[in-house]
């Protein structure tokens, strides 16, 4: 299946500026191509500068590839109910309130690398 042929009907309309932006991808060499950048960006990156934020109180390089994770968890969640023929409205999340109990800056950067790798491949 490619960008084209979904219907606008299918998506929230919030989704339109990043689905305009994969053009005529399909959406699993999206899902592929997008993972490998991710990781390829988030590798090279030295271990240094992952707590790194660009203005106090703005998320750490650590925090927004946690962010990235949560995501991945949330929008599995939402397939699964779409799968399911679930009617019941899906509820929006807070991602700011996310952040601060994640602890990513806790973390190291192979541990928040191989969550992401992990809960990808899952799906």
């Amino acid at each position: 299946m490619k960008v084209k042929d979904l219907n606008a009907s299918e998506y929230n309309s919030y989704y339109g500026t990043y689905i305009a932006k994969a053009s005529d991808l399909s959406l699993l060499d999206g899902l592929s191509d997008s993972f490998n950048t991710t990781l390829s960006f988030f590798n090279n990156l030295p271990d240094d500068k992952m707590e790194f934020a660009y203005a106090e109180g703005k998320w750490s390089v650590k925090e927004v590839l946690q962010h990235i994770i949560d995501t991945e968890r949330v929008f599995a969640y939402r397939a699964l109910r779409f799968s399911r023929n679930d009617k019941t409205e899906l509820p929006g999340y807070d991602q700011d309130a996310y952040t601060p109990s994640s602890e990513a800056n806790r973390r190291t950067k192979a541990s928040l690398i191989e969550e992401y790798t992990h809960i990808r491949k899952l799906q």
